[in-house]
């Protein structure tokens, strides 16, 4: 029986990558996005602009998760990376945006507010810098076509070096800019010594909140094959989910 086990183990490898690149698929989606930024960030003036990724700071003991940072003399670049392809409708204030592939639906979060959240929260802590400018950017990194209606810009990421470098006015010196990233790299990652209870799920639900209380990031109703749930908009990075009824 063990032999005959043994005979077929490259068959039996081959199905079980097979299922886990499928149930993988989503994740490994959403880091490709944020690689492929990553590279492109890459080809900017080392001495001019400093870049950090993943970067998360903390406010009112909700996580911000930002994708893309960048410290310059022109002030702060946020950058959040969007690995959808198809047909992207949106407006700067609707709730949700919407993406269309052949004859489906899918709603997602507007990302203009995602990112106008983690700038409120990038202001929070670096609060002794006032006058700091800060550039809110969204890129998609995918096969999308974007019908979007925004002042601010919501671009494809061959568009990105190109938005960054057209911001020219000097907000800052090269020592507060330096100072600031420094304090970026300190803060990153590290919670507040003093942080609110933390709620449960349920404390989020019922006080209307819509928080995620996995990454700070917003809930949103979604439909699935049991019906609709709660998901968190940061998907696929975040899988929290929470039943509806």
């Amino acid at each position: 029986m063990i032999n005959e086990i043994l005979d077929f183990w490259p068959i039996i490898l081959l199905i079980a990558t097979i299922g886990l690149v499928i149930y993988l698929r989503p994740v490994l989606k959403g880091y490709l996005g944020e690689w492929t930024i990553r590279f492109i960030l890459l080809f900017l003036n080392k001495k001019e602009y400093k870049v950090l990724n993943n970067v998360r700071v903390f406010h009112n003991g909700i996580m911000a998760q930002i994708d893309h940072l960048i410290v310059s003399r022109f002030g702060v670049f946020v950058i959040e990376t969007k690995n959808y392809y198809g047909w992207i409708f949106g407006s700067e204030n609707a709730y949700q945006w919407k993406q269309v592939i052949f004859n489906n639906t899918y709603e997602f979060y507007n990302p203009i507010r995602q990112n106008l959240g983690h700038i409120k929260a990038l202001q929070a802590n670096l609060n002794q810098y006032p006058a700091l400018d800060y550039f809110p950017i969204v890129v998609f990194t995918r096969g999308s076509k974007l019908k979007v209606n925004s002042s601010f810009p919501v671009i494809k990421y061959y568009y990105l070096l190109k938005t960054i470098k057209s911001v020219t006015e000097i907000n800052i010196s090269e020592e507060i800019r330096d100072d600031i990233y420094n304090l970026l790299l300190k803060i990153n990652g590290n919670k507040p010594l003093i942080t609110p209870k933390k709620a449960t799920d349920e404390d989020y639900i019922n006080n209307n909140k819509n928080i995620c209380p996995y990454c700070g990031n917003t809930l949103i109703s979604k439909s699935g094959k049991y019906g609709k749930f709660l998901g968190c908009a940061d998907y696929p990075r975040c899988t929290y989910t929470k039943k509806i009824g």
